[in-house]
């Protein structure tokens, strides 16, 4: 398997290591291990014979995937969704494909189960709805033995619900057919939950078996189930086990049967229960042994290594870990200690080594990796950073947004382009779009033009092709339906809306709480929106693209001068003369020191209100003063300064701040990082520009729809590219 280069919808970070002594070592299963607030497994995602790791978010639903390249060497992707809130239940094994392994989503408040593919770093797989009305409250997934039911080539599921009546507790076999998913059998549960779900060989050439903890009232209860006949049927109970515990399990030393190590987190104290026999219709289990590990444990995780398999235990707080040789019969012995000033959380083997993860003290999700290699009967701390952002990024929604854009369009010449109004779907808020022609012309200034400054030159010949403009700058009734989401679902439930382009929309990184009044006692009903950073005037693009099926963006300079100037060639679109300035823009002479209501000024020849003064307006453009040096010579198409860097990008059109000279067509400025100085978040929002009372941004749309990548390298501007 190659190594992924970074991606544009899911940048990776790589971990390598030294070569290991060999890549034949990998664990014999799938273990889910589970935190409060994470889940952590391994399986092979993308067929080529190695395990990757996923780290799920509970809270929600998000995933991260490292996709092991080498041994020891992982390609992380940028956080996932799994299309739930609240995961309750996760699970690793073959639910979408025979040669590789899939994972599953359960939430109990939601009702729902997903299944995501993910074999790609590079494409985003779509959760998968699995119908589900055996039983409500699905918390617990497995995957199950592929035969019952007819199955062959995918694996069944298991579910374990919680919110049943009379019996809250039932275990559910879903044929995996696919599509309808239909119940095989279902059993009740004992106990007030099961957690830990985990499909685990118990011995060597024996079916695989469900392995689930049930939690009782006093003590809990390690299940087994065998579902391989199509019902569900107990076969091994392990009973007596100290409420709130938590297991690990392994082949340890020279037996071909698995051994069951059960802990109560925060408890030094260890009971090993090995599996004796397992047969058609009984596991029995051994009496087994007691261990004190003389500290708090807070988590057992289990090593795959060439001389067999260890454990890893992570004791107190998280701070340390130790290594120990474990032969399933004498009493684990400590040959290695592990330090880390953040805390531990998990880990995940490999050949000759294992990625430990980690988080910050108190933290709730973990952040870091570590590699450790073997070498000469030593893990030695290899590379080491941070693992992918789980912030928000959209990368599910693009091709989406993209398919639907493509479905709805109906103009494709510029003989078709004229005006129109769009409602937005599921609100009363409309907008203006006016059709600009394409068509070629001198950008920038003369050297004779009053007001002239040094970046506008020198002149150079553009060809623009064929867009519409917003006829009137972005207003807060637009913008505050993107800015508080809860008022525009709320309008949605009595007006007529598209219910696939609000889940669409919905999903589009939404802009944080501000922390002030953004419009600071200006004016909202009819005003432009101002104070938004880039980032948030583009993602406002992404999100009505996604509620209209129409393609939006920002202007670059190119496109706003060409048509903030509507074919002439003078200072402003009337002439050289800025005394009628006030018959067309709000500016220094005449705005009462605030902005005032759009579209209440003459409009340009081409129909656009305000395109000079009001507030100042986003283009997609890095700035830069020695831009146009670059772009002397030959007639320069559709030219854009794609952004690599939040600033300074550039800004265009004068504001109600502004003096004439400023409105002019050709008159350029770049952002400045003083914009949010006042933000008192540590670091800056990146939604926000306190300090910029006087920047607002209107939207275009081309006729030319462009590629899903084009799209995202739009709506990605506004921040650090590298």
């Amino acid at each position: 398997m190659k190594l992924y280069p970074c991606l544009a919808l899911a940048a990776a970070s790589c971990l390598t290591i030294a070569p290991g002594l060999s890549r034949a070592v990998e664990p014999p299963f799938s273990f889910v291990y589970e935190t409060q607030h994470e889940f952590f497994g391994n399986g092979d995602l993308d067929g080529d014979g190695r395990n990757d790791v996923v780290i799920v978010d509970k809270e929600s639903g998000k995933y991260r995937l490292g996709y092991q390249t080498g041994p020891g060497t992982f390609s992380w992707v940028d956080c996932r969704p799994s299309g739930l809130k609240g995961v309750a239940g996760f699970n690793v094994g073959k639910f979408v494909a025979r040669d590789r392994d899939g994972l599953a989503f359960a939430s109990p408040d939601d009702n729902q189960i997903t299944i995501v593919e993910a074999s790609s770093p590079k494409v985003v797989g779509h959760p998968i709805t699995v119908p589900f009305t055996e039983a409500l409250g699905p918390s617990v997934l497995v995957a199950a033995n592929s035969g019952a039911g007819g199955n062959r080539s995918v694996v069944n599921i298991y579910v374990g619900s919680i919110y049943n009546s009379p019996d809250p507790d039932m275990g559910s076999l879903l044929r995996n057919d696919g599509s309808e998913f239909p119940v095989i059998s279902s059993a009740t549960l004992p106990g007030t939950a099961v957690v830990q779900g985990n499909l685990l060989s118990l011995k060597a050439g024996q079916p695989e078996m469900i392995c689930l903890l049930a939690r009782g009232t006093k003590t809990d209860s390690l299940l087994v189930q065998d579902v391989s006949s199509g019902k569900v049927v107990t076969t091994g109970e392990v009973t007596g086990l100290p409420s709130g515990a938590a297991y690990a399990a392994g082949q340890f030393g020279q037996s071909p049967a698995s051994a069951f190590i059960f802990y109560k987190p925060g408890a030094s104290a260890l009971l090993v229960r090995p599996v004796e026999d397992v047969s058609a219709d009984k596991v029995q289990f051994g009496s087994g042994n007691s261990f004190d590990l003389g500290q708090p444990v807070r988590r057992i995780v289990t090593l795959t290594q060439p001389e067999g398999q260890k454990l890893l235990v992570i004791f107190g707080r998280g701070h340390s870990a130790g290594i120990f040789t474990f032969d399933g019969v004498q009493a684990p012995s400590l040959a290695q200690t592990l330090t880390t000033s953040n805390e531990f959380t998990c880990a995940a083997s490999f050949a000759n080594g294992f990625v430990a993860f980690s988080q910050p003290v108190g933290g709730n999700f973990s952040t870091r990796y570590d590699i450790y290699n073997l070498a000469e009967g030593k893990y030695m701390h290899g590379s080491f950073g941070s693992l992918s952002s789980l912030a928000d990024n959209d990368n599910i929604t693009l091709p989406d947004i993209y398919a639907r854009i493509v479905a709805k369009q109906k103009v494709f010449s510029q003989s078709q382009m004229e005006p129109y109004t769009n409602t937005i779907p599921g609100t009363r808020i409309s907008y203006v779009m006016e059709p600009i022609p394409g068509g070629e012309y001198l950008m920038g200034s003369p050297d004779d033009e009053k007001g002239r400054k040094p970046d506008e030159g020198p002149q150079h010949k553009v060809k623009i092709s064929p867009f519409w403009m917003g006829r009137c700058e972005v207003t807060w009734n637009e913008y505050e339906l993107f800015m508080y989401p809860d008022e525009e679902h709320r309008m949605r439930r009595t007006l007529p809306t598209d219910p696939a382009a609000d889940k669409l929309a919905d999903a589009v990184s939404h802009p944080s709480k501000p922390y002030v009044e953004m419009s600071f006692g200006m004016g909202k009903d009819g005003y432009p929106a101002i104070a938004m950073s880039l980032h948030a005037a583009c993602k406002y693009c992404q999100w009505l693209s996604a509620k209209t099926g129409q393609f939006y963006r920002l202007p670059t300079e190119a496109e706003w001068e060409y048509a903030a100037r509507a074919g002439t060639t003078t200072t402003y679109f009337f002439g050289n003369d800025p005394s009628k300035l006030g018959e067309y823009a709000w500016y220094e002479d005449n705005s009462d020191f605030k902005y005032q209501k759009v579209g209440t000024k003459k409009p340009s020849p081409w129909g656009l209100c305000d395109i000079y003064g009001n507030v100042v307006e986003w283009t997609l453009d890095q700035y830069s003063p020695d831009y146009y040096k670059q772009c002397v010579g030959s007639v320069l198409k559709d030219p854009w300064n794609q952004p690599t860097k939040r600033y300074p990008c550039s800004v265009r059109g004068g504001s109600w701040n502004d003096d004439a000279s400023m409105c002019r067509s050709a008159a350029r400025r770049g952002s400045d990082p003083a914009w949010d100085m006042q933000d008192p978040q540590l670091p800056k929002s990146q939604w926000y520009f306190s300090d910029a009372q006087w920047i607002g941004f209107r939207i275009v749309r081309p006729l030319k729809v462009p590629s899903a990548d084009e799209m995202q390298r739009y709506w990605s501007c506004g921040v650090d590219q590298n």
